[in-house]
C-alpha cells in the first residue's frame, strides 16, 4: 500500500523483458527517394499509453449471429433552444414565481374596465317584428275586409301603430282607401300609411284636406302623423329619400296654418315643426321655433332647440345659453338629458368660439353630482367626456374625496359613480371610505357607485357579503349591489359564450 508500487510475481519459464531505451520507442522513417533513413522527431507510444482493453467485453464478440435491422420511423425531435438549455439558478427561478403570482393578481384586479361609463340603462322597446305573430298580422289584414265598420277602424288603427311596414299590410291598406266610402275609414288609412313612411301623393291630398278641417282635434291628429313621419324621413341620409307627393302644395297648406293661427298655438308650432323637417332654411319656421324659447313650456322649448341645432344647424351664444337654462331648471328629466346630449351635438369648438366655456363645465360638473336621475347624470357625463373636459373634472372631484365636509363627499363619490375611476389608489380610498367614513350617506353612495360601474371584483364582493350580513340601509343597499354586480357577471358569462358559438 502507501507510495509504494506492486511488483508483478516471476513465474517459472517466463523471460525478463528486455529494457526499453530511448532509441528503440523514436519511429525511424525510411526517405522514399534516396532510400536512407530519417529519424522523425514524433515518439512512440509508451508501455502505459497503449490503450488498454476494457472490462466487461462487448457483446459482440462472442455473439455467433447478427442481428435484424429494423426500420426506424422517422419523426420530428423538438431542439431546444440554447436559451432553454441553460440551467436557471435559484435566484431566478424565484423571481420568475413572484412574477407569475403579481401577473395573477393583477389580472384579478383591472380597472381599465372601470374607466369607462356604466351603461345607460334603456327601456326595453318591444319588437313587434320579431314578437309578434303572422297570424296575429294577417287577422287585422283580414278585419279590414270586415262588414262591420267599427272592426275595420280598429284594424286600421291597429296596423298604423304597429309600425310593420310589410308589403301586404302597406297593399291592405291601399286597397282600403281607394275602395271604402266611409271618410273616417279613408282618413284612418291614410294617416296609418303616412306613419309606416307612404307619403305617396293620394295619402297627403287627403291629409291636406283633413288640415283645412274646422275641427281643431282632427288637426292636431293630422299634424302628429306627418310630424312622425317626416321626422323619420328627415332622419335618413338626403340620398336615400324617398319621394313625398304633392310636397309644395303641403308646405303652402302649413305656412298657411302658421301664419293664420297665434304662433305660440298648439296647432302653428306643430305645422312650424313639419314646415321645419320639410324645408331646413324655412324662416317662418325658424322665427316661431326662436319665439318659442322665450315661453316657459319646457316642452316646446327642447323641440324648439333639437329642431334649431340639429335640423336647422344653428349654433350661437342664444342657444347655447337656452340649452345650460333647460339642463339646469327643466322639470322634466327626459328634457334635461336631451340638453345635455345638445350640448355634445354642439361641441367644445363652438362653444369656445362663442366664450362660455367657463359656463358650460360649471353647469356639467354641478349636474354630475346634484342630478338626482342616473340616466341625466349619465348624459351628463358623456358630454363632459365628448367636450373633452374629464381630466379637468377628475382633478377636481378626486380631491374632494379627501374634504371635510360630507356632503361634498359625497358629490365626489357620485360623480365617479358615472365618470368611471381612473387610479387604483382612488379605488381603494374609496373602498376605505366604505368601511370607515363616518356618514352613512357617502357610504350607501360608494356602494351604488360600485354597482353601477359594475365592479365585480374579489376586494368589493368581499365587502359587500361583510355588510350585507349587517342591518340597516347599508344591509339592504349591499343586497341590491351584490344582485346588480351578479347579473353584469351572467351578461359577461353570456357574452364570452357567444363569442365561442360556432355558427
Amino acid at each position: 500500500m502507501g507510495g509504494s508500487k506492486m511488483l508483478p510475481e516471476m513465474t517459472c519459464g517466463a523471460k525478463i523483458p528486455r529494457k526499453l531505451t530511448w532509441g528503440s520507442v523514436i519511429e525511424k522513417l525510411v526517405d522514399k527517394g534516396t532510400g536512407k533513413g530519417v529519424q522523425s522527431t514524433m515518439a512512440k507510444c509508451s508501455f502505459h499509453q497503449i490503450p488498454r482493453v476494457t472490462y466487461p467485453r462487448s457483446p459482440s464478440e462472442w455473439r455467433t449471429y447478427m442481428p435484424e435491422a429494423h426500420f426506424i420511423q422517422p419523426r420530428i425531435v423538438e431542439q431546444p433552444d440554447p436559451a432553454r438549455l441553460k440551467k436557471k439558478c435559484m435566484y431566478e427561478k424565484k423571481m420568475e414565481k413572484e412574477k407569475k403570482k403579481a401577473m395573477k393578481k393583477k389580472s384579478d384586479f383591472s380597472l381599465a374596465k372601470f374607466i369607462k361609463l356604466a351603461r345607460i340603462k334603456e327601456k326595453e322597446i318591444y319588437t313587434w317584428e320579431k314578437k309578434l305573430k303572422p297570424e296575429r298580422l294577417q287577422v287585422l289584414i283580414n278585419y279590414l275586409a270586415s262588414p262591420v265598420e267599427l272592426e275595420q277602424l280598429y284594424a286600421v288603427q291597429a296596423l298604423g301603430q304597429l309600425g310593420i311596414a310589410e308589403e301586404s299590410v302597406i297593399s291592405s291598406l291601399h286597397n282600403t282607401l281607394q275602395e271604402c266610402n266611409s271618410l273616417s275609414l279613408q282618413y284612418e288609412a291614410a294617416r296609418s300609411l303616412a306613419l309606416l313612411g307612404c307619403l305617396e301623393t293620394p295619402v297627403v291630398k287627403l291629409l291636406i284636406r283633413h288640415l283645412k278641417d274646422v275641427s281643431l282635434n282632427r288637426r292636431e291628429d293630422t299634424l302628429a302623423a306627418l310630424k312622425v313621419s317626416l321626422q323619420a324621413w328627415s332622419m335618413t341620409p338626403e340620398l336615400e329619400w324617398y319621394w313625398i307627393g304633392a310636397r309644395s302644395s303641403l308646405i303652402r297648406n302649413l305656412k298657411r296654418l302658421v301664419t293664420l293661427q297665434d304662433p305660440l298655438d298648439i296647432i302653428s308650432f306643430s305645422a312650424a315643426i313639419c314646415l321645419g323637417y320639410l324645408d331646413k332654411s324655412n324662416p317662418i319656421a325658424k322665427e316661431t321655433m326662436f319665439m318659442c324659447l322665450s315661453q316657459n313650456d319646457w316642452k316646446k322649448k327642447i323641440q324648439a332647440l333639437i329642431m334649431l341645432i340639429k335640423q336647422m344647424g344653428i349654433m350661437d351664444a342664444v342657444l347655447i345659453k337656452g340649452v345650460l337654462d333647460q339642463l339646469q331648471h327643466c322639470t322634466v328629466y327626459t328634457h334635461r338629458a336631451d340638453s345635455a346630449r345638445l350640448l355634445t351635438t354642439i361641441g367644445l369648438k363652438t362653444i369656445q368660439q362663442e366664450g362660455l366655456e367657463e359656463d358650460v363645465f360649471n353647469v356639467l360638473l354641478e349636474k354630475l353630482s346634484e342630478e338626482p336621475f342616473l340616466v341625466v347624470r349619465q348624459a351628463v357625463a358623456l358630454a363632459i367626456e365628448e367636450l373633452k373636459m374629464k381630466k379637468r373634472v377628475w382633478d377636481i372631484v378626486e380631491k374632494q374625496l379627501k374634504d371635510e365636509k360630507d356632503e361634498i363627499r359625497k358629490q365626489a363619490v357620485m360623480a365617479l359613480g358615472v365618470l368611471g375611476i381612473r387610479h387604483k389608489n382612488v379605488f381603494f380610498a374609496m373602498l376605505e371610505m366604505l368601511e370607515l367614513d363616518t356618514c352613512e350617506d357617502v357610504r350607501v353612495q360608494v356602494i351604488r357607485a360600485f354597482s353601477t360601474l359594475g365592479m365585480n371584483n374579489m376586494h368589493v364582493r368581499k365587502s359587500l357579503l361583510k355588510k350585507k350580513q349587517t342591518t340597516g340601509i347599508l344591509a339592504r343597499e349591499c343586497a341590491k349591489a351584490l344582485k346588480m354586480l351578479e347579473k353584469v357577471s351572467e351578461a359577461q358569462k353570456e357574452y364570452m359564450l357567444q363569442c365561442y358559438r360556432v355558427h
